[in-house]
């Protein structure tokens, strides 16, 4: 019985787990956009997805986050997917 016969999906995107352990490791460089979830560096003024202001800096959220966003599929919409 291999893996996804016993329902486990290992089918990782590892650019972005790497993204996520990185972020996880440090999370005082960086907060979460409170419009759309992306984590962004803590120097970005306005988020470059959604255009918002405002910010989570909270290390516990922000690594709650980068872990649960390193298994998921991306899902956002950037400026470049739209031209």
């Amino acid at each position: 019985m291999n893996s996804e016969e016993e329902g486990y999906n290992v089918n990782f995107d590892l650019e972005r787990l790497t993204s996520a352990l990185e972020i996880v490791l440090e999370p005082k460089f960086y907060k979460v956009c409170e419009g759309c979830d992306s984590i962004l560096f803590k120097k970005t003024i306005i988020c470059p997805s959604c255009k918002s202001y405002r910010f989570n800096e909270s290390e516990g959220y922000i690594i709650n986050t980068a872990t649960e966003l390193a298994f998921e599929e991306k899902k956002s919409v950037i400026q470049d997917d739209l031209y």
